[in-house]
């Protein structure tokens, strides 16, 4: 006799949604595994069970020892290929050779309940992942489903989106869903939020305005007018632009920034890197200020800004892998050796040549590689009369350099 172990999708809960493949392989199992809830729907089955928790170790374990051995049942809820199991045991048993059904997801049912495209869906978890910005991802995207969990509850997510970008955002949350108590509501996020919604949850937001923000391009160098000014001094278009392409962002970059300004590189920064964190501080509080209404403007939730002078003010211990120095107050030696324990990639724009050798000694003296300094010189049309004149802005200086 050969045994299996097989990683079933159970689907969303009722037993109408378990396909028969798996009903058929869970009836002639010896061993089920799966959280507790799952156990008891085939508790009538009266099977040698092993409860999925916190610890999945001890799962892995039993696999180990009895594959080949018994017919083992991995249940997995909804389906096997969206936030399941089944990445986590086929990563730690490579030499398990699975079977894997798949099931009907929540996902899957809920969005057939509100006649939504599969293709014009984002998908993102909040259980146990707290690092998800959540305001980028839902800005981004027509259609986005959460996946809730722990803290992060139906009503705690309407919360967070419950902001002037947002004024426009439905949000639908489908809650015990397949199950005779299943419920479907469906509201702005005010009213979501003063609304309770038990563990078994999952959230839809629908973003019409997701082509609609200040700027709903990909392209770098946001043009001046998508920020508010006041009296902060600000990067240009175009200088923006080559200060992006000199950092080399990746989607989940981690970004410290010196001298936030008006928060326009922010800002680009945190659309570029929509993934990962941006730390920005800035020590003229009529800049803070602008800052943050600048970036509630683009609704994003990954940065943090901190109103106080580098080094000094910045908490110990931060995590980045890219550093811009936009303003650094005439720290800028001091600020690279703190930072340079690590690998990293360094950009810095200088208006003085002073600051200019400061940035290229310091990058030297700490052992950066691949140095590149370019000025960038821009001239920007202006009318006179019926024609058209050339008027130049101050050159700026790019320094960047990278350790590996």
């Amino acid at each position: 006799m050969t045994y299996k172990t097989t990683i079933a999708g159970i689907g969303p809960g009722h037993p109408d949604y378990l396909i028969p493949a798996a009903k058929s392989v869970i009836e002639e199992a010896d061993v089920l595994i799966g959280g507790k809830r799952n156990l008891e729907d085939f508790s009538h089955l009266h099977k040698e069970t092993l409860a999925i928790d916190k610890s999945l170790s001890a799962i892995t374990d039993f696999i180990a020892a009895n594959d080949g051995k018994k017919n083992i049942v991995v249940l997995a809820s909804g389906d096997t290929g969206l936030f399941s199991i089944s990445s986590y045991l086929r990563k730690k048993l490579p030499g398990v050779d699975f079977r894997v059904l798949p099931g009907i997801s929540s996902l899957q049912y809920l969005m057939a309940k509100m006649d939504l495209k599969w293709n014009e869906l984002k998908i993102v978890t909040l259980h146990g992942n707290d690092r998800l910005n959540l305001k980028n991802t839902v800005a981004a995207n027509r259609v986005t489903a959460i996946f809730t969990g722990g803290k992060n509850t139906p009503s705690t997510i309407a919360r967070h989106l419950d902001d002037d970008f947002f004024r426009d955002l439905t949000l639908t949350v489908g809650e015990n869903l397949s199950y005779d108590s299943e419920r479907i509501v469906r509201g702005g996020a005010k009213e979501i939020a003063a609304m309770e919604f038990g563990d078994l949850s999952i959230v839809i937001a629908e973003n019409r305005a997701a082509d609609a923000g200040p700027w709903p391009y990909l392209s770098q160098g946001l043009p001046d007018s998508c920020f508010l000014r006041d009296e902060v001094p600000m990067t240009k278009s175009e200088i923006r632009a080559l200060i992006m392409s000199k950092l080399r962002l990746k989607a989940d970059s981690n970004v410290l920034e010196i001298g936030a300004g008006s928060g326009s590189c922010t800002v680009e920064m945190a659309l570029i890197a929509n993934e990962g964190k941006i730390v920005t501080i800035e020590k003229n509080p009529a800049a803070v200020s602008l800052c943050r209404r600048n970036i509630a403007r683009f609704g994003l939730d990954n940065i943090t800004v901190i109103e106080g002078a580098a080094p000094d003010d910045l908490p110990d211990g931060l995590a980045f892998d890219r550093l811009f120095l936009g303003g650094s107050g005439g720290g800028m030696k001091e600020i690279i050796a703190k930072y340079s324990d690590r690998p990293l990639r360094i950009v810095a724009s200088a208006i003085t040549l002073e600051s200019v050798s400061e940035a290229l000694e310091a990058l030297k003296e700490n052992g950066f590689d691949d140095i590149e300094i370019v000025q960038a010189a821009v001239a920007r049309s202006r009318e006179a009369g019926t024609k058209h004149m050339m008027l130049g802005l101050n050159p700026i200086t790019i320094v960047s350099g990278e350790k590996r």
